[in-house]
Order: C-alpha cells, then sequence, then structure tokens
C-alpha cells in the first residue's frame, strides 16, 4: 500500500443539516481507517465546526489509546467516527427532551420540509417584532458540549501525531472580521460563538469580544486550510456543503422563499470569494508567474479542490428543518451524506494529488463585458 492522500477538510454550518456531514464524514472515515487518506487540517464554521470539534476530539482520544503502530490510523478514525456520531445522538436526545416545536412538526412532515407548518407560521410571527429565541442547536449546545466534548480545551493543547489541525470560525461583531480559533483555543465559548445566530437573544462574548455565527465571514473558512495544505506539502482541499450553491426555476417570490435563499446566499458568499481567491492563485502558479519563496518558507503549490453536497435534495428542505433535531430526520441526512459520497468518491480519489475534481466555473467571477474608456486631452 502506498503513502496515504494528505488532504484537509473543510466543513460548511448549516444548522441541523450538518447531520449530511455526519453521513459524509462516516464514509470518509472508512478510507482514514483503511490508511488511504490522511487529513491534515478539519476547519468549520456554525454547525461545520461542531461537527469538526467532534472529528478532532475523537482523533486526539484514538491517538492515545493503546495498540500496535499498525493500526494507529485505524483508532484514530474508529475513535472520531464514534464522537460524531455521540454528537449527533446527544443533540436529538436534547431536542426532544427540550420540547423543540419543529421536532414534532417534522416528524408530521412529507418530504421534511416545515416551512408552512403551524410551528413555523408561529415562529414567523413571534420574529416580526423581536428577535426569535433559538430552537436548534444553539439552545442545547451547552449541555452538548458538557456531554460530548468534556475535555475542550486541554485534549486540543498538545498536538499529537497524525491528528489534524482544527480551525472554527467565529464572527467578531464589533470589528467586522473573522476570527479564527485554533487547536488549543478552541473552547466551549469558541464554538458557541462559531453556532451563533443573530436571532438569538444574546450574543457569544470572549473577552472584549463579541461574536455571532461563523458563517457570516467564512462558512467554512478555506485560506487557514490552504497555508495548512502548503505547511505539509499537500495540496487537495475537500469541501463538505450544505447551502445549494445553484438552484433552477424563477426567482422566490414569497417571504419565506425570499428567506430561505437569502439565507443561502449570505452563507455562501465568503465561500464562493474565498473559492475565487484559490483558483486566482492556482493561475498564477499553472503560469509560474510565483517565485519561489525566501528560504525556510513553503512555496505556494496549486490547490486541488474537491466538493460533496446534495443541492437538488436540500433545496427541498426549506430553512425551519435547519432547527428541527428529530432523530429520524438526522438518520435520513446521515444516510443522505453517505450516499453524496458514495457518488463523488469515485470521481474525487483518482483526482487526488494530480487534479480538481470540483468545476468551479460556477462559482467564479464572470465577466460579460469589458469596455475600455481612453480619457484623450482636449
Amino acid at each position: 500500500m502506498g503513502k496515504p492522500h494528505r488532504i484537509a477538510l473543510a466543513l460548511q454550518g448549516g444548522g441541523v443539516h450538518g447531520a449530511f456531514t455526519w453521513g459524509v464524514l462516516d464514509a470518509l472515515l472508512d478510507e482514514a481507517a483503511a490508511g488511504n487518506i490522511e487529513f491534515v487540517g478539519i476547519s468549520g464554521a456554525s454547525s461545520g465546526a461542531l461537527t469538526a470539534t467532534a472529528m478532532a476530539y475523537g482523533y486526539h482520544e484514538g491517538a492515545a489509546q493503546p495498540g500496535p503502530a499498525s493500526a494507529r490510523s485505524k483508532r484514530m478514525a474508529e475513535a472520531a467516527r464514534t464522537k460524531i456520531r455521540e454528537l449527533w445522538e446527544t443533540v436529538a436526545r436534547a431536542a426532544f427532551w427540550g420540547g423543540n416545536p419543529f421536532v414534532a412538526a417534522i416528524g408530521l412532515a412529507q418530504g421534511w420540509n416545515i416551512d408552512d407548518s403551524p410551528a413555523a407560521r408561529w415562529a414567523d410571527v413571534a420574529g416580526s417584532n423581536t428577535p426569535a429565541a433559538e430552537s436548534g442547536l444553539g439552545t442545547y449546545l451547552t449541555a452538548v458540549l458538557r456531554d460530548v466534548l468534556p475535555e475542550i480545551p486541554a485534549i486540543f493543547a498538545l498536538p499529537q501525531a497524525g491528528t489534524p489541525t482544527l480551525i472554527v470560525a467565529a464572527t467578531d461583531i464589533g470589528e467586522c472580521r473573522r476570527q479564527l480559533f485554533i487547536d488549543g483555543g478552541v473552547s466551549p465559548d469558541a464554538v458557541r460563538a462559531s453556532t451563533n445566530l443573530p436571532t438569538s437573544l444574546h450574543t457569544v462574548t470572549i473577552g472584549d469580544h463579541h461574536y455571532w455565527d461563523g458563517g457570516y465571514m467564512g462558512n467554512p473558512p478555506l485560506t487557514p486550510l490552504v497555508e495548512r495544505l502548503r505547511e505539509a506539502d499537500a495540496e487537495d482541499l475537500l469541501l463538505v456543503t450544505l447551502n445549494p450553491l445553484h438552484r433552477d426555476g424563477p426567482p422566490p417570490k414569497g417571504a419565506r422563499q425570499v428567506l430561505d435563499r437569502l439565507n443561502e446566499v449570505a452563507f455562501n458568499a465568503s465561500l464562493v470569494h474565498e473559492v475565487n481567491a484559490i483558483e486566482t492563485i492556482n493561475r498564477l502558479v499553472d503560469a509560474g508567474m510565483i517565485k519561489d519563496p525566501p528560504p525556510g518558507q513553503h512555496p505556494y503549490r496549486r490547490v486541488n479542490l474537491h466538493r460533496i453536497h446534495a443541492d437538488e435534495d436540500m433545496v427541498k428542505l426549506g430553512v425551519y428543518s435547519k432547527d428541527a433535531p428529530a432523530w429520524d430526520f438526522l438518520v435520513y441526512l446521515r444516510d443522505l451524506g453517505r450516499k453524496a459520497f458514495t457518488d463523488s468518491w469515485t470521481s474525487i480519489k483518482p483526482a487526488l494529488g494530480k487534479r480538481s475534481s470540483w468545476d468551479t466555473n460556477s462559482v467564479c467571477d464572470q465577466i460579460l463585458a469589458r469596455k475600455a474608456i481612453t480619457l484623450r486631452e482636449k
């Protein structure tokens, strides 16, 4: 068996829809357990940050387990798989006992879309004058972190060989900038900050700074993973995305439909901008226009971009299902993620280390016309 492909992993946020990522990772970790791939870094925002933290936590637990060195990769991957499942099981249990109205609503819905349910209409009315209280992940996050990830940040403070760098993003609302928490900086407050939507009745304060959901400025953050790839002499970046990039048909017209697409556009904006930046660097690398760096610095390399998604299925779910962590719905999303992995991996695996498998032309800047204006002296 050859050396494993070293990749970086970026996990997009999207509330309860993050259980789709659980399914993708459940299948992807089979590849890691078999020694086919190795993760050099994981980044995430919002629910992507929560899942990324659980995965990294599991890797650290697996690295500490005794056993033969030849089976270390398998121990770490299996521990990560167990921890991610524990995370989503705990979220579902907390939501059930917490009386989340969307949990009951989605259990009665056909196709999992509850945007026209009484619970959703009540939320629309309740939020028309004052911010609506959270009903999704944020409501139960403190208890979930305590039960599932009790040793953060201490478990991340000491690096262990073979464990990926963990990067969690939040939005500093006072400075209008992205804040990154890395490894030992990933505390319970940092995870809460990354998942904190402004529709809640509070902000998360760390030191003198106040934070909202990390998805507004990095969903997920890619630039730090590009730097991590440079440090590791690796070149493959795999994205797991939840918010549809493409929608067919006419533009949305109803208030709820507009809100849904506006939410998707807002949470995809930073992703689109960072992909454009990466592809700009790729073009410069391909053209030989980037000089070798000074001694001791890592050279710029082409970054191969890969993406796993289920846009056509996610379009059908609506916006309020993101706040409905019912167990049956989470299992549906997990299975959808496993299927998306199976459908995508056949084209991604042979491309690793060679080329991008994601054609990013659909999200890169399109220039329809260019007009040159010449100023002449009169």
